[in-house]
């Protein structure tokens, strides 16, 4: 057997065995998506189809569809060949499945997920969470354009710039997520729908399933005055990046060397930390550390600095998946767009579940 079928194979294995039929068919029912009649690409093999697309995003949907055909036959869950169907039927199964499935079979995917024992993504008192942003690039097709327009940095998420000197200015999707800390499991995701969703309702969407005994490390801007309330509310602790000029004034100093101080767009009061000085090679920006643990012995500044540096990229988790992750994707238009981030989203959980669980 050559090493590449060897691989598919593999992938193919892991593809089923995390998102076994009876999973897929729950998510598709939930969103009304079960078939009235028999179909080459009824509505569970369509999301199988997504996800090894995005599993090999590569591959044409000729080689796609083959390289199912042959993983649903060696797992038995259809009976003999079956012929290879059309770019067209492809295009229209999509479109008749929409985006909700794939996120409703995430999001059950999670919950039925094992959890990881009490001494994983801990510290202290605190189930550590981590939150990242990331955009990705999309085919520059007419729907996509007049969706999400032409890229746009957003600054209440401290979103980079847009431009791509390689793939030159292409619309663009943001996507964030909240991960486990150790096991960089994405537990939420939260994508761009314009105009309902924009740069402020993502970060408060995302944050609203944490609650108290969490510990959310987050980046600089992530957290404007909205979402700080709203995770605040939930009972959770925060631990982010400031300027330095974010700081309004000091009220005390601590014996561990932080203090605690106001900020000019925070009324509420946070402990400041200063972290080390950035290693060669990294940004010398002047940020600091805030946080809502107040109390300087229950986290000592020194250990909250050395959880700071070790903070999850989304951007750079999801390029772990390998060489094949695409830098745009190739859907061209937004219902589409949705499917191929959340077969991303559902592929990398299959693969930090088997690497971490």
């Amino acid at each position: 057997m050559e090493h590449d079928e060897l691989t598919e194979r593999i992938a193919m294995g892991l593809i089923l065995r995390t998102f076994p039929p009876e999973l897929v068919d729950l998510a598709v029912s939930s969103c009304g998506r079960a078939e009235r009649r028999s179909r080459l690409l009824p509505a569970r093999t369509t999301v199988y189809f997504i996800l090894v697309m995005c599993l090999f995003p590569h591959q044409g949907y000729a080689r796609v569809a083959e390289l199912l055909n042959e993983g649903l036959t060696r797992a038995r869950l259809v009976h003999g060949p079956r012929p290879v169907p059309t770019t067209a039927a492809i295009s229209r199964a999509r479109i008749r499945l929409g985006a909700e499935p794939l996120a409703a079979l995430f999001k059950e995917a999670v919950r039925a997920s094992p959890t990881p024992p009490m001494s994983v993504n801990h510290y202290r008192n605190w189930k550590v969470m981590t939150a990242g942003l990331t955009t990705v690039a999309l085919p520059d097709s007419p729907d996509n354009r007049t969706h999400y327009g032409l890229p746009a940095a957003y600054p209440a998420l401290g979103d980079p710039p847009c431009a791509d000197s390689d793939n030159g200015v292409l619309p663009r999707i943001h996507v964030v997520a909240l991960a486990e800390h150790d096991t960089r499991t994405i537990r939420h995701a939260v994508l761009e729908r314009p105009p309902t969703r924009t740069a402020g309702t993502l970060a408060r969407e995302l944050c609203a399933p944490l609650k108290s005994g969490d510990l959310l490390l987050a980046g600089e801007g992530f957290l404007d005055p909205a979402t700080f309330a709203v995770t605040r509310a939930n009972g959770a602790d925060l631990l982010w990046r400031i300027h330095c000029t974010s700081v309004s004034h000091d009220i005390a100093h601590l014996r561990d060397g932080s203090r605690l101080c106001t900020l000019h767009d925070h009324p509420r009061k946070v402990r400041v930390i200063e972290p080390a000085p950035p290693s060669q090679g990294e940004s010398m920006m002047p940020t600091l550390l805030a946080t809502t643990v107040l109390d300087h012995e229950a986290a000592p500044a020194a250990e909250l600095a050395s959880l700071s540096q070790h903070r999850w990229c989304l951007r750079g988790s999801l390029a772990t998946l390998g060489p094949g992750t695409p830098q745009v994707l190739r859907s061209r238009w937004p219902d589409g767009v949705e499917q191929e981030i959340w077969g991303h989203l559902l592929v990398h959980h299959a693969i930090h579940r088997l690497l971490y669980v």
